[in-house]
């Protein structure tokens, strides 16, 4: 598989790809293609000349209508739905913007995902525009067959998406610590952990909306649901770039359920998406639906009898959470 190649692609544009290698999930295992990025390089230069309706004017929505001269495409990030790329565009005027182009892994199950994921994050970006990225247009990609047979094409959806400079895919490692999935992989402390706990905590309650009962689902964190951006001197950030799901029919008491059940299977041990210290987790509520909302939140999810029977795994935390609300 070559690494890079460079052709001119529509009224003057030319394209560059790069970056085409294999991506290993937290386990080492490489992560399974359908498709030659090859394959989808010329498709997507065939289309930017031929019948273009999102790449294009997403990135004239930004850098105006001039002539686009130059785009580049950088394989950066791969999950298990996904390939994310780089692209770097440049008009007639001198602009450069850069985006990321998020492409689905094939044409059935990961196409649904990510047009589905496109429409959730457009929603969940209106709630809470400083924790969920911005997205610009979408549409298909058309990757004919390798053998030319007739009808054996395939329409892989893709979208755009700001590009968040500085940030890298976010983690987790065998010992339970949150990383950088870096060329040098990052690992954060264990106090760091617990606030990029608290953190995507908050993202999650910020994306809740009491107006139409829905919020998004428990993030897959495995999954690069999310990304961070961090400093040596402790600056830390972290934005949601991926929700597949949203909850429905769902209150606080609820969605707060959800967070504090949350975890998942870590090589034999189990990661949970809370922090341990209550107080954190009582300081996203907060932060996320202020004073009284949390508290009320809080008082429902404790009254097992609410509608619902909403229930916790840890009821020791949830009464020291109810006890910080109370001060």
């Amino acid at each position: 598989m070559t690494d890079r190649f460079r052709r001119p692609s529509g009224e003057g544009i030319k394209t560059h790809w790069s970056g085409f290698r294999p991506f290993y999930d937290y386990w080492g295992n490489e992560l399974k293609r359908f498709y030659l990025l090859e394959t989808l390089a010329n498709a997507t230069d065939r289309m930017l000349r031929d019948c273009d309706r999102f790449v294009l004017p997403s990135t004239q929505e930004v850098l105006g209508p001039a002539q686009l001269q130059g785009m580049s495409f950088e394989l950066f990030q791969e999950g298990r739905y996904q390939l994310i790329f780089r692209l770097r565009a440049a008009n007639a005027r001198g602009k450069k913007a850069t985006f990321g182009l998020v492409v689905a892994k094939n044409a059935q199950e990961c196409s649904a995902v990510a047009r589905n994921e496109h429409r959730n994050l457009q929603l969940l970006h209106a709630r809470a525009p400083e924790h969920v990225v911005r997205t610009f247009r979408g549409g298909v990609i058309f990757l004919p067959d390798r053998y030319q047979r007739p009808g054996h094409g395939r329409e892989i959806y893709a979208y755009l998406t700001q590009w968040l400079p500085d940030y890298d895919e976010l983690g987790v490692n065998k010992n339970l610590q949150c990383i950088a999935n870096t060329e040098r992989v990052h690992t954060f402390s264990l106090a760091d952990t617990e606030r990029i706990k608290m953190m995507m905590c908050e993202t999650v309650f910020r994306t809740y909306e009491a107006k139409t009962h829905t919020c998004m689902a428990m993030p897959e964190i495995a999954s690069g649901d999310f990304v961070v951006l961090w400093s040596r001197r402790g600056q830390l950030k972290i934005r949601m770039i991926a929700c597949r799901k949203l909850l429905n029919r769902v209150d606080p008491a609820r969605v707060l359920a959800e967070v504090m059940n949350a975890s998942w299977d870590w090589g034999g041990r189990r990661f949970h998406l809370m922090p341990e210290d209550p107080e954190m987790l009582g300081a996203a509520l907060v932060n996320a639906w202020g004073a009284s909302m949390a508290a009320q939140a809080v008082a429902r999810c404790s009254n097992e009898t609410s509608p619902g029977r909403t229930r916790v795994r840890d009821r020791e935390y949830l009464e020291a959470l109810q006890a910080l609300m109370l001060k």
